[in-house]
């Protein structure tokens, strides 16, 4: 009853006007309390709202819908818009922007974006509409104790998604998929002995409380994503149409600066907290960074296909904006 209610709802939104508000629902990946994850949510909100667009945006998180499930009711039209991460879900293309220049204009004109939106109106039954970078610091590991005298942490177990084991077996680890939510009181029990993630949320998690090391300098990035229900999106009119990827476009770069901004507070707050720094040595950085953009382009050949990694590998090389 509840799918039903709500394709009706998303039926009459396909009339609206720029002038007319609508509700319309977004599904996404991260507790509120993850504040810098989150955020990009709540900029696309006000954004769909300032550029006129006549959509007012409903969020849900996951305590509706758990983030590795959130995939399938939107493609289904329970949700109209999603914002997650690639490797949460199958047929993950988009996680090769992971491994690109964080330059959303390039992304776009170079065809990358356009190629990735393809896909996913064909594989997804979505519109994508937004890569979305909080910040450039990219990303890094936090470990229980320091990298070793070799810069590595041989025998240790380290969490980390899919495009992130690459780099933990690279310096010896073992990488293992626990849960976020499972992830502090793992940490705390020496259960795992570290996690490689964005810089941007190390803070918001609490995790610096139980494990007080992190590496320098980071790698790669994470780009998630803001698609929409490719039949949703085929009911609004042009000029709605225009007005959400607006709002988009904005998204993409609100969610950069604010990152960026927001990068030197947190960093000198987790040093008042008692976070050190362990470097990797130049040789280390450079087997971290080449497993990263090999993993990641492997990702991508492991679930759309070695025809479609490589094409969107060629365009990314092709405009500079990765190796």
């Amino acid at each position: 009853m509840m799918k039903k209610s709500v394709l009706t709802a998303v039926a009459c939104l396909m009339l609206a006007t720029p002038g007319s508000a609508q509700t319309m629902r977004m599904i996404q990946s991260w507790n509120e309390t993850n504040v810098m994850a989150y955020m990009p949510a709540l900029e696309f909100k006000r954004n769909l709202e300032e550029t006129g667009s006549g959509i007012e945006l409903e969020i849900f998180g996951t305590e509706t819908v758990p983030a590795y499930e959130q995939l399938t009711p939107t493609q289904d039209g329970v949700f109209d818009f999603i914002y997650t991460y690639p490797t949460y879900h199958s047929k993950a293309l988009n996680i090769a922007t992971s491994a690109m220049a964080p330059d959303m204009e390039k992304i776009r004109s170079s065809g990358v974006f356009g190629f990735m939106d393809t896909y996913f109106q064909k594989e997804h039954n979505l519109k994508l509409l937004a890569s979305v970078a909080v910040g450039t610091s990219g990303i890094h590991c936090y470990l229980r104790s320091p990298l070793s005298e070799n810069s590595d942490w041989a025998g240790r177990k380290i969490r980390g998604v899919s495009n992130y084991v690459p780099v933990i077996e690279a310096l010896g680890g073992a990488a293992v998929s626990t849960d976020m939510g499972e992830l502090y009181s793992s940490l705390e029990r020496g259960v795992v002995d570290g996690a490689c993630a964005p810089q941007s949320v190390f803070r918001a998690t609490r995790h610096f409380e139980v494990a007080k090391f992190r590496t320098e300098p980071t790698f790669g990035q994470m780009v998630s994503y803001i698609a929409m229900n490719l039949d949703a999106w085929n009911g609004l009119s042009d000029e709605v149409k225009a007005k959400v990827e607006e709002a988009a476009i904005r998204t993409e770069a609100d969610t950069i600066r604010i990152g960026n901004e927001a990068a030197e507070g947190e960093l000198k707050a987790l040093a008042e907290a008692g976070v050190e720094v362990t470097r990797f040595s130049d040789a280390a950085y450079e087997k971290v960074s080449k497993a990263y953009a090999e993993g990641v382009w492997k990702v991508v050949a492991d679930c759309c296909g070695q025809d479609n990694s490589d094409a969107l590998r060629k365009l990314a090389v092709d405009a500079g904006l990765s190796d």
